[in-house]
């Protein structure tokens, strides 16, 4: 078949299926990712339709990538306009196969199987779906996507390091694949082996990571006040300051309380960290400051005032040292 349709929400590794069925052709490229109402996405879709009628001329052979089509049936909010277009697109497509020196290849993050769009071009196309893993298989994939590229590049992570970068980073693979070069370069020559501290030092969230809020969350951990109120005097004067640090402040905090519970969906690395951090607090003292950082949360989304202020306090009394110690 020479009709492609590659569906899936982690970019790389569309993109990376995307380019091994184009090469040896000739590519025109169009990029629907800018299009996000009705009438750039229609437009879009006559720019799809004219480069699928027009066969390679100047060229043996030509292919078409259209790409981030963001807008397939399954997308959310989809103009009936645009759907009637993709419909009639399909039904185009299924009823003018392609020569043999002719390519397309559609990719977007999600496609509503059951819908006409989909139905009309299954029997003439290619459809691959990259599901996406959930919880523990994410994290296991994802450690071992960075350790893949880590030796292709040459180099390793010492124990525990390439878990420390997912946690970090996420388990979005072209995000992991920039952090390992980066950590690459960082190396040099003399140095083959990537080290937890290497990671703490220069790793940065990837796509669909918060904030990196992990310098708040380890002093809050190790119970080092002054380390805690530098770490969140870099997000001093930020919207909705105070509403951002109790809430990252609580859910770490119900993670604690909560470890058990939740260790089989956290990579190795975060279970070692968070037990770690966990010794350092009574099962009471946990809960007494969750409590009080929902309330002073509760308190910032309503506008009060001195909430930031109090982010401080909280943070402070929080730290202080065990009673029993």
């Amino acid at each position: 078949m020479n009709l492609h349709l590659i569906v899936g929400e982690d970019d790389y590794l569309v993109t990376a299926a995307a380019r091994k069925l184009l090469q040896g052709y000739a590519v025109e490229e169009i990029d629907s990712n800018g299009a996000t109402n009705a009438e750039a996405q229609l437009k879009e879709i006559a720019k799809a339709r004219e480069s699928f009628l027009t066969p390679p001329f100047l060229e043996p052979n030509k292919a078409t990538l259209w790409r981030n089509v963001r807008f397939l049936p399954g997308a959310d909010k989809l103009a009936e306009a645009v759907k009637t277009a993709l419909e009639a697109l399909a039904g185009e497509m299924a009823a003018n196969p392609l020569p043999d020196n002719q390519r397309m290849v559609i990719t977007g993050p999600k496609l509503l199987k059951t819908s006409l769009f989909a139905k009309a071009l299954q029997p003439v196309a290619e459809i691959a779906v990259f599901t996406p893993l959930k919880g523990r298989a994410a994290i296991q994939q994802a450690v071992a996507t960075a350790i893949d590229h880590a030796q292709e590049l040459g180099i390793g992570f010492e124990p525990g390091a390439a878990d420390a970068l997912v946690s970090r980073v996420g388990t979005d693979t072209r995000s992991l694949m920039m952090e390992v070069s980066k950590l690459r370069d960082y190396l040099g020559e003399n140095r083959k082996t990537i080290t937890r501290e290497d990671v703490d030092l220069l790793a940065s969230p990837g796509a669909g990571m918060e904030p990196d809020f992990w310098a708040i969350t380890d002093a809050i951990g190790a119970r080092d006040a002054k380390r805690a109120l530098a770490a969140v005097d870099q997000f001093a004067g930020d919207n909705g300051f105070a509403v951002m640090i109790t809430t990252t402040i609580e859910r770490f905090l119900r993670q604690l309380i909560d470890l058990e519970l939740l260790e089989g969906t956290l990579a190795p690395f975060q279970v070692q960290k968070l037990r770690a951090f966990k010794r350092n607090w009574t099962l009471n003292e946990l809960r007494s400051a969750r409590f009080r950082f929902m309330n002073l949360r509760e308190r910032a989304v309503t506008g009060g005032e001195a909430a930031g202020e109090l982010v401080y306090t909280e943070i402070v009394r929080a730290c202080a040292a065990r009673r029993n110690a």
